[in-house]
């Protein structure tokens, strides 16, 4: 009888023990999982990518860390993953004592669009840094002609500087077209007539000197009267009158 009794009595302990782990021990588990991740993205004013697009790529590639246990989360591998992007400047991911994760990015601002005759299309940001995975399309000036990767820190990042340096030209150029002597021509949106720089190392001074045209001599006779704004010749402005 007393080999019965302590028989039932170690299968009863073990069986309050097993209980005890089973409601217990997930409840521990829960308590140590990453509750939230907290997203935040600076810099993204024409709204190029948005939370919902990076909580699915990390998802994707199995990074999304709700859920997840604190210490198996890599915030390093988060932020690898995401510098991965030419659209992202700067990534920060870490962990925080109430059991987040908070991760903070830094996009970059396109603000010219290259179409090449090779068919590539990509973005140049303020700063003249290519942007090569942009999925949606924005209404910015656009660059076209013979443009090549040389190109790039040279003629483009000259055009970028003074874009960014005046709204007005940010907002009056539709396209810039560069010829396989790397003079460029800029189609405004405003005015029936195309502008011909020649070439941009001195485009600032150009467009300064156009815009001033712009003040004092369209806004006088009308901005159809002229067909041609030629600025080749530093100092200049040399109009073709529009044929009737």
């Amino acid at each position: 009888m007393l080999k019965k009794i302590l028989k039932y009595g170690s299968l009863a302990a073990i069986s309050c023990y097993l209980l005890f782990a089973l409601t217990i021990i997930p409840a521990q588990k829960d308590d140590n999982c990453c509750k939230e991740l907290e997203l935040e993205i600076e810099g993204n004013r024409l709204g190029t990518i948005d939370n919902a697009e990076i909580i699915d790529m990390l998802k994707t590639e199995g990074l999304m860390p709700t859920g997840k246990v604190m210490d198996s989360i890599s915030c390093l591998d988060i932020e690898q993953f995401i510098k991965k992007m030419s659209l992202i400047d700067e990534c920060q991911a870490y962990k925080t004592n109430d059991k987040r994760v908070k991760l903070h990015i830094v996009c970059r601002e396109p603000l010219l669009k290259i179409c090449n005759r090779q068919g590539e299309i990509f973005y140049i940001d303020t700063h003249g840094y290519k942007i090569d995975d942009l999925k949606k399309p924005l209404i910015l000036p656009v660059a076209s002609g013979y443009i090549d990767e040389k190109m790039l820190n040279n003629e483009i990042r000259f055009v970028v500087t003074a874009l960014k340096n005046d709204p007005f030209w940010l907002a009056q150029t539709e396209q810039i077209y560069f010829d396989n002597k790397k003079e460029a021509v800029i189609t405004p949106r405003m005015g029936n007539h195309i502008i011909e720089l020649g070439t941009v190392t001195d485009i600032e001074e150009k467009l300064k000197n156009v815009k001033e045209f712009y003040r004092k001599g369209l806004n006088t006779v009308g901005w159809n009267k002229y067909s041609k704004l030629n600025v080749k010749i530093s100092n200049k402005v040399i109009c073709t009158i529009r044929e009737k």
